[in-house]
Parts: C-alpha cells; sequence; structure tokens
C-alpha cells in the first residue's frame, strides 16, 4: 500500500508541473481582451482624457479591463479621446456604456490622420441600461489612425463608459518605395495597393520633413514623376495609399538627388539622343515634332505632372528647322486636355 501512495503522489505532481504552461499560455491570451467584448484593449502608452469628468469616475478606467469601473462625465454630453503611441489600423469599435435611467445614447466616432480629426463612423444610436451595457461594434473607415475621438450624446442621462475595444485590422502600407534621379526630376516606383484610390506623395530636402505634396493617380504606382526639382540637391519621399477614404501608413523613405544631363543610375539606357515626338490630338489631328530626347523628356515630365494634378495647362514645343516666316522662333502650345496619346521613336544623329 505504501508503494501505491508514493506512486500516484508523484504521478499527480507530474500531471500538475504539465499542466502549468498550458495554464500560463491562456492568461497571456487574454491580457488585452474584455470578457463578451469583440477587439482588443488600446495598447500600452495610450493617453485617454474625457470631458467634464466627475469626481474620481477618470478616464483610464474605461481601459482597464473592468466593467464595473467606468468613466462618467457630469453632463448630457462629453467626448472621450484616446491617443495612441504610434499608429493603429482599425475597422471597428465596440463600446460597454452605462446609463443612468436607461436611455438611447449616439456615438459618432473620428480619426486622427496627420494632425487631423476626421468623421470615421455616422452617428449610431445604443439603447444603453443602468448597467454595463456592451453595444454592438460600431464600424469605422478602415485605416491607420493615430488617436480616436467619440462624441456621445447620452440624451436623458449622463455619459459613461465602462470599457472600450478596438478591431484591429491589418495594417495597410505601402512598400518597396524606390526613387530614381533625372534631370531636375526624379521617378519613384512602389507597389501596387489593392483598391487603392489614389497615392499621396511627400518630400522634403530633410530626413522625415516633408513639406511638399503631390497626389498620383492608382495607375502610376510604377512611374510617377516630381518634376521641377534642383539638381545637386537631394531629397526624400515617402507614399501613402488612400484606401476607401482612408489614408494607409507611410511607405520607407527614399531619397535621390537630381543631377544635370541625367541620371547616371537610369534603369534603361536609350537608343538614341533625338525622337520623333507624334502627338495625337483629341480632334484626331496629328503633330510631329523632331526633338532631342531632353525635350522629349521634359515634355513627358510636364505631361506626367499635370496628369497627377501638378504643373500649368498648357507646354510650349520648340518647331525648330519648321519655322516658316520671318520669325525668330515658332512653338507649338499644347493644351493637356486635349491630348490623347504620344509616340515617341528615337533615334541617333
Amino acid at each position: 500500500m505504501k508503494r501505491i501512495f508514493v506512486k500516484t503522489s508523484l504521478f499527480c505532481v507530474l500531471l500538475f508541473l504539465l499542466a502549468m504552461p498550458v495554464a500560463m499560455a491562456a492568461d497571456e491570451s487574454n491580457l488585452n481582451t474584455v470578457e463578451d467584448m469583440q477587439g482588443t484593449t488600446p495598447p500600452s502608452g495610450t493617453t485617454v482624457t474625457g470631458s467634464n469628468t466627475y469626481m474620481n469616475f477618470s478616464p483610464e478606467k474605461a481601459i482597464d479591463r473592468d466593467l464595473n469601473t467606468r468613466w462618467l462625465s457630469a453632463g448630457y454630453s462629453g467626448t472621450f479621446q484616446l491617443n495612441f503611441p504610434e499608429n493603429v489600423s482599425l475597422n471597428f469599435i465596440q463600446i460597454a456604456a452605462y446609463s443612468t435611467p436607461e436611455s438611447n445614447h449616439s456615438f459618432t466616432i473620428f480619426g486622427m490622420q496627420d494632425g487631423n480629426w476626421k468623421a470615421i463612423s455616422p452617428n449610431v444610436s445604443k439603447h444603453v441600461y443602468d448597467k454595463p451595457t456592451i453595444t454592438d461594434p460600431i464600424a469605422v473607415t478602415k485605416g491607420s489612425y493615430s488617436g480616436l475621438k467619440i462624441e456621445i450624446n447620452g440624451g436623458s442621462s449622463w455619459v459613461a463608459i465602462s470599457e472600450l475595444t478596438l478591431g484591429v485590422a491589418d495594417e495597410i502600407k505601402v512598400t518597396n518605395l524606390e526613387a530614381i534621379p533625372g534631370d531636375s526630376q526624379v521617378t519613384l516606383k512602389w507597389d501596387k495597393i489593392e483598391n487603392a484610390e489614389s497615392y499621396t506623395v511627400k518630400y522634403g530636402t530633410e530626413s522625415g520633413k516633408y513639406t511638399e505634396t503631390a497626389t498620383a493617380t492608382k495607375d502610376v504606382y510604377g512611374n510617377f514623376i516630381i518634376p521641377g526639382l534642383t539638381n545637386g540637391t537631394k531629397y526624400y519621399f515617402v507614399v501613402s495609399a488612400k484606401v476607401n477614404g482612408a489614408d494607409s501608413e507611410y511607405s520607407n523613405e527614399a531619397s535621390a538627388t537630381p543631377q544635370g544631363g541625367g541620371s547616371q543610375t537610369d534603369p534603361e539606357p536609350t537608343t538614341g539622343d533625338r525622337a520623333i515626338l507624334v502627338v495625337t490630338m483629341t480632334t484626331g489631328l496629328e503633330k510631329e515634332f523632331d526633338l532631342s530626347m531632353k525635350e522629349v523628356n521634359d515634355f513627358i515630365a510636364w505631361y506626367e505632372g499635370k496628369q497627377a494634378g501638378s504643373g500649368s495647362a498648357s507646354y510650349a514645343i520648340n518647331k525648330h528647322d519648321n519655322n516658316k516666316g520671318p520669325f525668330s522662333s515658332r512653338k507649338d502650345y499644347m493644351l493637356y486636355d486635349r491630348i490623347l496619346t504620344f509616340e515617341v521613336s528615337e533615334y541617333s544623329n
């Protein structure tokens, strides 16, 4: 009997030791969740503020994972704000609210991008009881945000939030940005973002500080030209995508230094120093010009820059030896919105 007792005790101890890691892992997986709520609590380092907070019902109690504590505003309407330590990609939020007496509450969600607040949900009404009430998730415009602001109207009751959780979405980010220098311009390339409506390019002459902005259409991710740059000056670029009306995370930073006489790192060498440029107008008329490759590239840079929303509405092409009459020069002014297509045929002198 004594032997059996010893073996049984050792067997129980062994079972207990084997079970310990499993129990610990289960606890760790719930560190950022609230029972019966979807999503996760805001990331560590998030700061919270609430308007007109009543007594010791502080805003922090709305993100402490305890439904029995709450933030309370001493008013029938209030604003609850979160500022994240770094951008968070979201597609919904869920609120556990509290109302005494029970009442219909309305919620409008705002997200912060580039220092600006924008509405990312319609005004949504929820019925809230005089106990912690886990309301249905509120869908928000999917995007990356540095903060959230919730405007609440409590109807006939003071505004209170017991808990708030976030629906964290897959991060959308532009990747593999490259910058290729040219003469007074830089060509940018990056990986396509599915369902992108447009792209925003920010650039400047100091890393991390971007003073200029350009908008690129959804189809020019492989060849977007920034014209009008200063040769010999190094420029830094980042790109974000607009998806469902919201801006994504910015890409990696790329840099390039424009140089006179063409890029030293052109990806494809040209086969000639001159070209025949044939421009087909929307009327069907074709205009042909014999130009240097620099003149052709300048025309292309103007056209693509205008396509991206920058530059003048017209472009003057020098007719050179095609002058007729006693003129010092003749130029053909091309209107951007009258150009249907153009063709470049290179050749060598």
